[in-house]
């Protein structure tokens, strides 16, 4: 393949990749060490676990999912190309919703945000995009073929763009610290379906095997009212870094009306 995109989503074009490799680092959240599992410590916001498993999958699941939600959306209306934050309700579904970095250099959004939604976002992550051989002739796919079942060389060939990064995130004021803590890698290999029009700029279907490494946050649902999210980070040697502040509007949720769907 000719390129990698890195971001918070275009971390995924930044660098030039191997044929058939398309790494797409992008910056966004991980979870602290300082807030407690059981509620707040110090007024900081709860932060689960990255051993967790909230609202039943593990962190690598919902990184899987934050992922096909990403690509689901066309580059048209993608949250993480947007600077006002209009489009962060698209594709939203279920008890978590899904915050977007972008594609290098700062973005300042505006959000509103139903009641009792816990927030996921990385601040730095990458993916392994696999080409499959089939009717679009996407160049080495027969190199990412054979590594179908090799999750150990898939995640070797992203991990070296994690290392080394620096990071910085504060919710409401309050640092989250240790956010080295936070990082993980996949657990299995998935596939992940590109629409037409999608962030990468590649032919839609399916890509396999995939697998993504990064820095990421599950937030607890927050409080009804303002509030600020404030998140950067960056690849050693700058080859890529982001700075994004999300403002929070969490609605109230009046009496018997429910945010499940």
């Amino acid at each position: 393949m000719n390129s990698s995109i890195t971001t918070q989503t275009k971390s995924f074009l930044t660098n030039i990749m191997k044929p058939a490799l398309l790494i797409a680092a992008i910056l966004m959240l991980g979870t602290g060490s300082s807030a407690r599992a059981d509620g707040r410590d110090n007024d900081q916001p709860k932060i689960f676990p990255i051993q967790s498993h909230p609202y039943g999958k593990s962190y690598s699941q919902w990184a899987t999912t934050w992922w096909r939600w990403l690509v689901s959306i066309p580059a048209a209306n993608n949250p993480v190309l947007d600077p006002t934050g209009q489009n962060a309700g698209l594709n939203q579904s279920g008890k978590v919703w899904f915050l977007a970095g972008n594609f290098g250099g700062a973005s300042e959004r505006t959000v509103t945000v139903p009641s009792g939604k816990a927030l996921f976002f990385p601040i730095l992550n990458t993916i392994y995009l696999g080409f499959p051989c089939d009717a679009r002739n996407l160049p080495g796919c027969e190199a990412d073929q054979a590594l179908a079942n090799d999750l150990a060389g898939l995640l070797a060939l992203i991990r070296p763009s994690m290392d080394g990064v620096t990071m910085a995130c504060e919710i409401d004021g309050h640092p989250i610290r240790n956010l080295q803590a936070n990082r993980l890698e996949s657990a299995a290999i998935y596939s992940i379906d590109l629409g037409a029009g999608n962030v990468f700029g590649l032919p839609a279907g399916p890509y396999n095997p995939s697998a993504d490494s990064g820095y990421y946050l599950m937030l607890a649902p927050l409080t009804a009212g303002h509030h600020t999210i404030h998140f950067k980070g960056a690849q050693a040697g700058d080859v890529f870094s982001l700075d994004v502040t999300y403002h929070l509007t969490v609605l109230r949720d009046h009496g018997g009306e429910r945010n499940d769907n």
